[in-house]
This record gives C-alpha cells, structure tokens and sequence, in this order.
C-alpha cells in the first residue's frame, strides 16, 4: 500500500520531528489520512488510508480498495495488503509538517480527510 490519518496538534512545530509511535497512534489512527501519491504504482491518485487500532488497515479512493495489515516496528510503520507475505511490507515514518497535514518519509504529504480542495485559480466568469 503507497499510503495511507484524534487529537492534532494546535501549533505548527518549529521543525518537522518524526511522530513517535504513542503520537502515531494517539493522533492517525482510525482517521483517514489522504494524499496523493507522486510516484510509485498509485502515483497521481487520491486516496485515503485509515490504521484502524486492530492493526488492519484500508486504502481507498480513485476506484481502488485494499485490505492490509500495519504494525509498528523500531519507529516506523510497516504495512502490507492482507494477502502478501510478511516480507514485502513497506516501513515509513510520519512527521507533523502543520494543521491537519503530515508527510511520510516516502515524501508523500497527507491531510486528515476529508481534504479542502485547493482554492481555485480562476475567477468565475462575469455577466
């Protein structure tokens, strides 16, 4: 699974620290967190994953849904999908990088979602 988001932070940390497992837990955990991904197979989908506190985890979004498993190992989160064997799971970090927004040590920035769309560059027409 390329990603996957509970009490937040109020201020925005001075510099991005890596979240400890009790803060990944306390703050991500069953909430969804989405982001899109910039590269690997899922790249340029949105998606959301929620870490439920069973150690199951779901990834959805852009017509994708996946079944995995998540555990934490030496600081990091490990996942898998739910049929793959142990070994191929992927660990990564989470950082708090603001309000509501994370970014894992695979470079992909999340939000707690649902996620405000970003603001438009266009102004409406005029009549």
């Amino acid at each position: 699974m390329a990603a996957l988001g509970a009490t937040l932070l109020a201020a925005v940390p001075a510099s991005a620290q890596s979240l400890t497992i009790d803060e990944f837990r306390r703050e991500l955990v069953g909430l969804p967190l989405c982001g899109t991904p910039n590269v690997g197979p899922l790249a340029g989908k949105a998606l959301c994953t929620v870490h439920l506190p069973d150690g199951t985890a779901i990834l959805s979004g852009s017509g994708i849904l996946v079944r995995g498993i998540w555990e934490a190992e030496g600081g990091k989160i490990c996942r898998r999908n739910a049929h793959d064997a142990p070994d191929r799971r992927r660990c990564v970090e989470y950082e708090h990088v603001g309000p509501n927004r994370y970014r894992n040590s695979d470079g992909v920035d999340f939000c707690i979602g649902p996620c405000p769309e970003p603001a438009s560059t266009t102004k409406p027409a005029e009549k």
